[in-house]
């Protein structure tokens, strides 16, 4: 699979459907991240929401958290224009590519924009093997795991300029939203690591729970995805942190992700069958990861502040506020 596959439209003009396609960004330096996504929503037959096209953004500071930010604006369904082959979105001026993306969202509480452009140094990871993503109502995959961000990101008359920042694009789509999950991500100049823990409905409706995982550190590679692997290993859902661990032969991974409460933005989720799913999500959570070879350390990774994390279920959290 390569990264055009990867980010190519799955649900146009389908209804009871919902697409994203999102970039994170961890700047280590100044010890900020943001979060950019461009998404559609199509409702079922009979659900009552509105189908519509959204620009999404998201400031966070480990520093200043009282600086947090997040907005969205909306648009009519179509007001997304998507080509697959060169991969391509456009709505409302705003642009997303395979090398990079801009736009701008102004909100009632603030705004934000954005003119980045990135480096993709590693092929896509999808969370199950593609032959095998009829079996769940929800896809995602790392489409690049592993960037090197430039750009500028301007929120509230604030500017923030990325050299080379440290990053990840994603793509996912669904029937309906998984009832709960757990996400992480991180990535560095010598390694990534992309997974999830997941609840989410089949399409025979039956619940499945799985973890998928993804790394490479130190110029090894762990790649769970494995229909049978994901399903065995069902994982925890936590509010506080993402653990996982994950073994393949000889070879364990275990990763946690821990995040501050007051990191957390909250953002509601309409889902295409109806109801909502209540996201919590920060982009400067820490990050431990290690991989081994049964005695033998292969990676041992620590970053604070700098790994996406997201916890999300039918339930809203007390305490932490929905912003979006």
């Amino acid at each position: 699979m390569n990264t055009e596959t990867a980010n190519a439209p799955r649900c146009q003009d389908r209804s009871g459907t919902y697409e994203a396609w999102y970039v994170t960004v961890s700047d280590a330096a100044s010890r900020r991240g943001f979060w950019i996504r461009y998404s559609t929503f199509n409702p079922a037959p009979g659900v009552s929401a509105e189908a519509h096209s959204a620009l999404w953004a998201f400031a966070f500071d480990r520093d200043h958290p009282e600086a947090n930010w997040g907005g969205k604006v909306t648009f009519p369904l179509r007001a997304l224009q998507m080509s697959a082959q060169p991969f391509q979105l456009r709505v409302d001026g705003a642009r997303f590519e395979r090398e990079g993306c801009s736009g701008q969202v102004h909100t009632e509480s603030g705004n934000a924009r954005w003119d980045l452009s990135w480096r993709s140094s590693e092929p896509p990871f999808p969370f199950l093997r593609p032959r095998w993503q009829a079996l769940s109502s929800v896809a995602n995959i790392g489409a690049q795991p592993a960037l090197a961000v430039t750009g500028t990101v301007e929120v509230n008359g604030r500017a923030h300029r990325l050299d080379g920042a440290t990053g990840g694009q994603q793509h996912t789509w669904a029937s309906s939203h998984a009832l709960a999950w757990n996400w992480g991500f991180a990535s560095g100049s010598d390694f990534w690591m992309d997974g999830a823990t997941s609840r989410v409905r089949s399409r025979l409706g039956t619940v499945l729970v799985g973890t998928a995982v993804g790394a490479k550190a130190n110029g090894h590679q762990f790649l769970f995805n494995g229909p049978v692997q994901v399903l065995r290993n069902r994982g925890s859902i936590l509010a506080h942190a993402w653990m996982a661990t994950a073994r393949l032969g000889v070879r364990t991974l275990v990763v946690a992700i821990k995040p501050r409460p007051e990191d957390l933005i909250g953002v509601t989720y309409a889902d295409p069958r109806g109801g909502s799913r209540f996201c919590y999500h920060t982009e400067v959570a820490d990050l431990e990861l290690h991989m081994t070879r049964g005695p033998e350390t292969l990676a041992h990774i620590v970053r604070p502040a700098s790994a996406a994390f997201e916890y999300a279920s039918e339930t809203p959290l007390t305490g932490v506020p929905l912003l979006v």
